[in-house]
């Protein structure tokens, strides 16, 4: 029995020496933004908010079938503002309020990528560019700014 935990112990100890899997990349499949109109007043957040944040979606279309392509949460950057977390790098997607508001398109050009990670080449997505209902938009401290 002691054989056994020494061992273990043994074993548990090489284990812990080895080094983390290091990564020099960040695999991007978000966007932070805002959505404000033209006087800069959030639309989500605040005494200006026209929409609830739980009544958004964000859909993309497919074979005439709207799906469900990313979730919706406050966001990280900036508490005011919304991050989309794609389930698929989609080029173009749709932000659904509610069923009285048009909708306003997302896209998103995803760039592929190599970076190294755990020893070895590995492909990852950076975000290139952003449009909002046709509009090109910079981001400001890696939040985007969509005006209706």
């Amino acid at each position: 029995m002691k054989n056994h935990i020494f061992f273990g112990l043994i074993l548990f100890t090489f284990s812990c020496n080895k080094p983390p899997c290091e990564c020099d990349f960040i695999d991007i499949h978000y966007i932070e933004c805002k959505i404000v109109n033209q006087q800069g007043q959030n639309f989500i957040f605040g005494p200006s908010a026209l929409h609830k944040i739980d009544s958004i979606q964000v859909l993309k279309e497919y074979n005439n079938l709207n799906i469900n392509n990313a979730s919706v949460r406050k966001g990280l950057i900036d508490s005011t503002g919304l991050r989309f977390d794609f389930y698929v790098r989609a080029t173009k997607s749709y932000i659904y309020y509610n069923k009285q508001t048009p909708e306003d398109t997302v896209e998103i050009k995803w760039l592929t990528k190599t970076g190294k990670c755990c020893g070895g080449p590995e492909e990852y997505y950076t975000v290139d560019s952003v449009k909002f209902n046709n509009v090109f938009i910079k981001p400001v401290n890696g939040v985007y700014t969509f005006v209706k």
